[in-house]
């Protein structure tokens, strides 16, 4: 999973979009950047735990 290409932002088209529209395209655009990042800090965090315990350091949490 940590390894999944991100979903990039929500197609919002060429027409001119409601409020409401937008609202909603924007959160949907939120939850996918959010989702990105945590996975990726996840993904430095597992190589940074691993780099650690195989050069006999303690991980710094």
């Amino acid at each position: 999973m940590l390894l999944e290409k991100c979903v990039g932002p929500v197609d919002i088209g060429d027409k001119p979009l409601a409020q409401a529209q937008l609202e909603k395209l924007w959160i949907k655009d939120r939850e996918r950047l959010l989702s990105c990042v945590r996975r990726h800090l996840a993904l430095r965090d597992f190589y940074a735990d691993r780099d650690a315990g195989l050069a006999g350091k303690a991980v710094k949490k």
